[in-house]
């Protein structure tokens, strides 16, 4: 009785296809030899997330965000890779492995009869319900930014969706090593520059 009731509160559910492959790496060689070989391309994906939300931000709302930016060159370096470690941490664990996860599972229930059509479906209604909650919980970095919700869930939405999809597809550490990148871009690489 006592393994059917743990199996039912699982985290991540099982079933959707979601979880943290360095738990399987750390235990088995060609689990770690996968993830040493795709490392390189979630901190790319974060890197260029990072590259994606400059220029969006340039063309959709005329470069506001570099006000912002310019000032995070003025934090101590030690200060802003804390920021950076604990951004990319903590939001991914309550984002992609919280919201991300617990829509999925809610949206599968309804979805299951559609098969492996359903499935994906739960998923991408998780990811893009964390990728606007994402974006929503960064309105407060430009408050007085005009459209401040609409820039929000447009720069960090589009990250979100990129973090969820990664999350998906290759697991919560390519998440956070995307996130780890692209905040170190924008809070070392383009706050040197403005």
């Amino acid at each position: 009785m006592t393994s059917r009731v743990w199996s039912k509160l699982r985290w991540p559910p099982a079933g959707l296809g979601l979880g943290t492959p360095l738990n399987l790496a750390l235990a088995s060689a060609p689990e770690r030899t996968r993830f040493a070989r795709w490392w390189w391309l979630y901190v790319a994906a974060g890197i260029g997330a990072a590259a994606a939300i400059v220029v969006l931000d340039q063309v959709l709302f005329a470069g506001i965000s570099a006000q912002s930016i310019r000032r995070l060159g003025a934090v101590p370096p030690l200060t802003r890779l804390g920021i950076i470690l604990f951004s990319a941490f903590d939001e991914e664990i309550e984002y992609r492995l919280v919201v991300s996860t617990l829509v999925a599972w809610i949206a599968a229930w309804p979805l299951a009869r559609l098969g492996p059509r359903g499935k994906a479906t739960a998923i991408w209604i998780g990811i893009v319900a964390a990728a606007v909650y994402f974006g929503f919980a960064h309105v407060g970095n430009l408050p007085n930014a005009p459209h401040p919700y609409l820039r929000a869930i447009v720069l960090n939405g589009v990250t979100g969706i990129l973090l969820g999809w990664l999350y998906w597809y290759r697991g919560l550490e390519a998440a956070i090593l995307a996130h780890l990148a692209a905040d170190a871009a924008i809070y070392f690489g383009v706050a040197s520059f403005l």
